[in-house]
């Protein structure tokens, strides 16, 4: 498909991560419009969630990977993931929103995968807020599924309901 013509995808460095903040402050405050108050979203800027990925990456575990799609050289989004045990965690994937529907988010998702699978884990599990439609059919697509389990997150000072997804990796 056309994203890997022109697209890449590859670990992020600590160079990548003031475009990781944007990627995830504009992807976060367009999947969120609704869903959280403006207050909340008004929280999520590039310089925040640039400091809360560098602490990420700086505290990161062994088996862990923040991975970033570019295009034309721009990162245009990232997925950051790590392994406890046998299961791996899939913290977040993020785009542009303008890379909707391009493959860059396909390419993220199927990349972490195989780290997850090279890490020797045999399922994995991920949390999405509640009533993020767009996220939750593309984990539905991508085989996985919801059993009912629910917690909560903090997003912009606002604790969010979320609901757990988990998938086979075997």
């Amino acid at each position: 498909w056309g994203y890997l013509r022109r697209g890449q995808i590859r670990p992020a460095t600590p160079d990548d991560l003031a475009a990781v903040g944007r990627v995830h402050a504009v992807s976060r405050n367009a999947a969120y419009a609704g869903l959280l108050p403006a207050n909340a979203l008004a929280q999520v800027t590039p310089a925040r969630q640039e400091a809360v990925w560098r602490e990420r990456m700086a505290e990161a575990p062994a088996r862990s990977a923040i991975l970033v799609a570019t295009y034309d050289g721009e990162v245009v989004g990232f997925t950051q993931g790590e392994a406890r045990g046998d299961v791996a965690h899939l913290n977040a994937i993020h785009l542009l929103p303008e890379r909707h529907g391009g493959g860059a988010g396909q390419a993220l998702h199927d990349a972490l995968l195989e780290r997850f699978a090279g890490w020797g884990c045999s399922s994995a599990r991920l949390y999405v807020v509640r009533g993020n439609e767009r996220a939750q059919s593309f984990y539905r697509r991508n085989g996985w599924t919801h059993e009912g389990t629910t917690g909560s997150h903090e997003v912009g000072g606002v604790v969010v309901p979320v609901l757990e997804y988990r998938r086979s990796l075997g």
